[in-house]
């Protein structure tokens, strides 16, 4: 009887033991929210490299693109996956969109707001797939990760969260108003009013490594899942990995 009562207090101490462990602990204190967004706002400028993957869900979001130079073309944005190098201010990305109800595979090459477009195999052709884009805006201090993160206001902290890849992060959320977060899009949306946002920030370093947008506006009686931007940052200061057009890699 002394064996059975003995195990019974050992299972019962090592039940809460790992009730109370969670993840990092239930005795850490609650962050300040302002705090981690503005070092995620200080930390992401200072980068010299990053991968950003854009994922679309919900209602369909139009967007208007030059896939010729002349001629825009309404596509429903998909997925873009994308290394930003801020030493000579480049971006390449892989888009994909729906084109008159065809899937379509791009690829976008930014340099400065000089921009390059190819379908899958073929030669990159001048131009302006989102005029007015220049990926310096994703970092400069007024617009991009920096004015998106310090815009956001009524600013909550929900707690710790692991990522589906095993980032271990500060869960916050907040609301920006719509023109904060065009950038951070490619300039591609014209969102407006207030924009409920959740943040991620990397409990190893401080790096925002993902973003949630979603635009209320975009709900309707059919749709009832609002337009909805996924946005995470990762391979940051990774080598860059870019294939410039020929007019790039002669300068």
């Amino acid at each position: 009887m002394m064996r059975l009562r003995t195990a019974a207090l050992m299972l019962t101490v090592l039940i809460l033991v790992v009730g109370c462990s969670g993840d990092g602990g239930n005795d850490e204190p609650p962050p300040d929210p302002v705090a981690l967004i503005t070092d995620a706002a200080t930390q992401i400028r200072a980068v010299d490299t990053f991968r950003m993957e854009v994922r679309h869900s919900g209602a369909d979001y139009l967007v208007s693109v030059y896939l010729t130079p002349t001629t825009p073309a309404d596509v429903a944005f998909r997925r873009a996956l994308a290394q930003y190098v801020a030493d000579n201010n480049q971006l390449q990305a892989s888009v994909n969109v729906i084109a008159s109800g065809l899937p379509m595979n791009l690829d976008v090459f930014s340099y400065g707001p000089d921009q390059w477009v190819r379908l899958a195999g073929t030669d990159w052709v001048d131009v302006d797939f989102a005029p007015g884009f220049d990926p310096e805006t994703l970092i400069a201090d007024d617009t991009g990760f920096q004015a998106a993160l310090a815009a956001l206001t009524e600013l909550e902290y929900l707690g710790l969260e692991t990522l589906d890849d095993g980032t271990r992060t500060y869960h916050l959320r907040g609301i920006a108003r719509g023109p904060d977060v065009t950038n951070l899009l490619v300039g591609l949306i014209e969102a407006e009013g207030l924009l409920p946002v959740d943040v991620y920030i990397s409990r190893e370093n401080g790096y925002p490594v993902r973003l949630v947008i979603r635009q209320p506006e975009t709900i309707t009686e059919d749709e009832p899942v609002p337009t909805t931007w996924t946005i995470d940052v990762f391979d940051i200061n990774a080598e860059p990995e870019l294939n410039p057009p020929r007019v790039i890699q002669d300068l």
